[in-house]
C-alpha cells in the first residue's frame, strides 16, 4: 500500500522530501502497519514533520539525540496508521510514566521500532479493547542486531538459562538468527504481559518450550506479586533486513 495517497498535506509539505513506505501484516488474524522512513537528515526536518502529523512530541524525547527522536517519529507514525483502520488517526497518542503509548480510550495498541541515521522501521497495532479474548504484544529487530550474538556467553546469560542455550544452539544450525529471534521473541511476550498485568516481568522467567515451523512456544511461570502460569505462543517472520515476532496470550 502506499502511503502516500493517505497522508494528507498541504503545499511545500516537508514529507515531499522524505521517502515514507507502508505495509500491512496479519498475524494471529490482527493486523500490523509497517512503517518505514528514510532520507530525513535534519532535527529541524523532525520537527516541521512532527507538526504536520499532529503527532505529539515529549520533552523527554524532543532533548533526545537525533535517531531517538526518528524512531519515536516512525513509531508514532506506524500508530497512526493502526488507528486509522478504528476511525481514531487524528487521536494523539501521548506518553505514560514507563514510556508506553497512552491510546484512547477503549483502545489496546502496540508500537515497537528499530533504526539507524539513514532509515527507520516501526510496527504498530491498535484494537478495539472490548474484545477481550486475546493479548499482544510486538516486537521488530534489524538482522544487522545479530552481530552481538556471536557467541557471547554473558550476554546470552541476560536473556537465557542454560538449558535454553543448549536447546537453541542445536536449532541455531538450520534456523538463521534464531538467538535473535528468541530475543525478539521474549521482548513481545513482556509488552504483552505488561498490557495485561501492568507488570514489568524479567527475560528469565519466560522459558523457550518448542519450535513448530513460524511458531515458538514458551512456558512463563511467576509466584511474586501476580501469580501468572501461562503457555505463550509467538509467530515470527523475515523482512528484507528486519525480523518480526508477535506474542498472543489467550485470556
Amino acid at each position: 500500500m502506499n502511503t502516500e495517497k493517505q497522508l494528507s498535506r498541504g503545499a511545500n509539505s516537508y514529507l515531499d522530501e522524505i521517502n515514507i513506505q507502508y505495509e500491512k501484516l496479519t498475524a494471529f488474524g490482527l493486523e500490523i502497519h509497517k512503517v518505514q522512513l528514510s532520507q530525513i537528515k535534519e532535527i529541524f526536518q523532525l520537527d516541521h514533520i512532527y507538526q504536520e502529523l499532529n503527532i505529539f512530541l515529549p520533552p523527554n524525547i524532543k532533548s533526545s539525540r537525533f535517531i531517538r527522536q526518528l524512531e519515536f517519529l516512525t513509531g508514532r507514525l506506524a500508530a497512526k496508521y493502526a488507528l486509522q483502520s478504528l476511525n481514531l488517526q487524528d487521536s494523539i497518542i501521548y506518553q505514560g510514566k514507563h514510556g508506553e503509548p497512552l491510546w484512547p480510550e477503549d483502545v489496546m495498541g502496540g508500537i515497537s521500532h528499530v533504526g539507524s541515521k539513514k532509515s527507520c522501521h516501526a510496527i504498530a497495532y491498535a484494537r478495539n479493547n472490548t474484545v477481550k479474548e486475546k493479548t499482544f504484544g510486538i516486537d521488530i529487530e534489524s538482522q544487522k542486531h545479530y552481530v552481538f550474538f556471536k557467541k557471547k556467553d554473558e550476554f546470552y546469560d541476560v536473556f537465557l538459562n542454560k538449558n535454553e542455550q543448549a536447546e537453541i544452539e542445536k536449532l541455531q544450525k538450520k534456523q538463521a538468527y534464531f538467538y535473535l529471534v528468541i530475543f525478539s521473541a521474549k521482548e513481545s511476550i513482556i509488552k504483552a504481559i505488561y498490557l495485561k498485568y501492568k507488570q514489568i516481568i524479567d527475560f528469565k522467567i519466560i522459558k523457550f518450550k518448542q519450535l513448530d515451523g513460524e511458531f515458538i512456544y514458551f512456558h512463563l511461570r511467576q509466584e511474586s506479586l501476580i501469580e501468572i502460569n501461562l503457555e505463550v505462543k509467538v509467530q515470527f517472520f523475515y523482512t528484507n533486513n528486519e525480523i518480526i515476532t508477535i506474542s498472543c496470550i489467550e485470556n
